[in-house]
């Protein structure tokens, strides 16, 4: 079971978007990829962003992935009239681990709501 897969995050995407037919304005480099062995729990997280934004917003989503020197940047962001949001779940941030990944969660009540997820960037891709 110790087979390593090219995970392209950038083809990723575009896949859950088009299973989702999600409204989302998508602005996403090329480049960016994981070495990984499974990557079924990340599909799931971000599914569970994906569900956890639209469920706040009537607007498109705007998704942006940036190829950065040290890290890849994956950017949500929810245009929301919203003044509180739910907490994200617990598994979130340990599910991110795996793949080397930490997010952040930018809340702006009645505003938008932002979650960023850094990715570590492999050294040896």
């Amino acid at each position: 079971m110790d087979d390593v897969q090219r995970l392209d995050l950038k083809a990723l995407i575009k896949y859950i978007d088009d299973q989702k037919e999600l409204k989302a304005n998508l602005i996403l480099d090329e480049g960016c990829a994981l070495m990984v062995q499974d990557a079924k729990p990340l599909v799931k997280a971000l599914n569970y962003i994906f569900n956890y934004l639209t469920r706040l917003t009537n607007h498109p989503l705007q998704i942006s992935l940036d190829l950065m020197h040290d890290q890849y940047l994956l950017s949500f962001l929810a245009y929301t009239q919203t003044e509180e949001f739910p907490p994200l779940s617990e598994e979130l941030q340990a599910i991110l681990a795996e793949y080397n990944a930490r997010y952040e969660l930018l809340p702006h009540p009645g505003s938008y709501v932002q979650i960023k997820i850094h990715f570590d960037r492999p050294q040896n891709m």
